[in-house]
């Protein structure tokens, strides 16, 4: 569940352009107490490509899992070789991370509004209500401007405008749930 829930923040958010699930494995090698040496492998939950063109590999990780003292281990040892032997940075997401709200709510509502295809129309109107309100602006004002109606079921300005937010060209506030009064900037990604 973790993982799912982790999966939807990365599918949501522009930043990332590819993803792969458990990429590889990773060899690494963790020096004990005596001076031995074991040898390890690891394999990750995902590994990203942002649109810098950075790789992070990324696990999800419950709280209390990352707390055990196998895991603490290993875990700056892991960090090290993705960054010496692969130039990618490690991190690990737990609940703590993943389950803040109302972020999850709001990439929950996101997820709900992607489109198998595209509203072409919508997102062209919504564009032309952007251009003609300015940002940053509110998703109440864009939805106002953008002439589109709802039928109380779908809302193809609020729609459009999540489309807009997981494509990059716009931001959303994240840290208020999505109302009309939803602050709306110029996305993340050019």
């Amino acid at each position: 569940m973790l993982e799912m829930d982790g999966l939807a923040h990365v599918e949501t958010n522009p930043r990332y352009i590819r993803v792969a699930p458990q990429p590889h494995r990773l060899t690494f090698h963790v020096d004990g107490p005596d001076g031995s040496t074991r040898v390890d492998t690891y394999v990750p939950d995902l590994a990203v490509l942002t649109v810098e063109g950075n790789v992070v590999v990324v696990d999800f990780k419950w709280s209390w899992l990352r707390s055990l003292p196998e895991w603490a281990e290993v875990e700056p040892v892991i960090r090290e070789a993705y960054r010496v032997d692969h130039g990618a940075h490690f991190v690990v997401l737990t609940e703590e991370h993943i389950h803040v709200e109302p972020r999850r709510t709001n990439v929950a509502i996101m997820l709900l509004h992607r489109a198998p295809a595209e509203n072409a129309p919508a997102v062209t109107a919504v564009r032309g209500a952007i251009g003609r309100v300015g940002l940053p602006s509110t998703i109440g004002a864009i939805r106002a401007a953008s002439g589109l109606s709802t039928d109380g079921v779908r809302d193809p300005a609020f729609s459009a405008l999540m489309e807009l937010a997981m494509d990059g060209e716009i931001s959303l506030d994240m840290s208020h749930l999505f109302d009309d009064r939803t602050i709306v900037r110029d996305g993340p990604v050019v």
